[in-house]
């Protein structure tokens, strides 16, 4: 018997190295655009009174968001899963994020109203659609690697949570 012989792995083991890979991937890129995102959100939405004090503006398009975060969440996360899909709602979700980030650097009524509703309108898709990706390829990681469903979706919300966490505390040690 010859002990130089290379095993190759079959063609199913290198489909599955692979795709726990992709969702390893998938899981860091969505955990670090939330970091990201969130990390100048936290800070422009905790400056908005004093960013835009005309008339009141900053609070004013502040409670344009959350009402409309009150409101989206009841109607707009299921419709735009079921059409778009996860990852195409996470990412279509963003553009509300940047454009109202967009949109205080020209703060004047028109723009600041009409981001906010679009962010109000994009914050419960967001996560929504975050979470359940990740409670779905969970379930896809678990059937991969055969580990027990309750060690791989808490290891995978505790990275997400890990660095969003990390950026709401830099954002509080920021203010201090």
């Amino acid at each position: 018997m010859d002990t130089n012989v290379e095993v190759v792995p079959t063609a199913s083991a290198q489909d599955a190295t692979r795709e726990k890979r992709r969702v390893w991937k998938d899981i860091i890129v969505i955990t670090f655009s939330f970091f990201f995102i969130f990390g100048s959100m936290f800070n422009l939405i905790r400056l908005q009174s004093t960013l835009n004090q005309v008339e009141g503006m900053g609070v004013i398009t502040l409670s344009i968001v959350y009402a409309t975060v009150v409101i989206s969440s009841m109607f707009v996360p299921k419709l735009m899963i079921y059409f778009i899909g996860h990852r195409w709602t996470i990412v279509v979700s963003w553009l509300g994020y940047i454009v109202y980030i967009a949109a205080n650097g020209y703060a004047v009524w028109s723009t600041m109203i009409m981001a906010s509703v679009l962010l109000g309108l994009c914050h419960a898709p967001l996560w929504t659609a975050q979470s359940s990706y990740f409670t779905i390829i969970a379930q896809h990681y678990q059937r991969l690697t055969g580990q027990s469903a309750e060690h791989v979706l808490p290891t995978f919300f505790g990275l997400f949570f890990l660095l969003y966490k990390a950026c709401k505390l830099q954002h509080i040690n920021a203010v201090y």
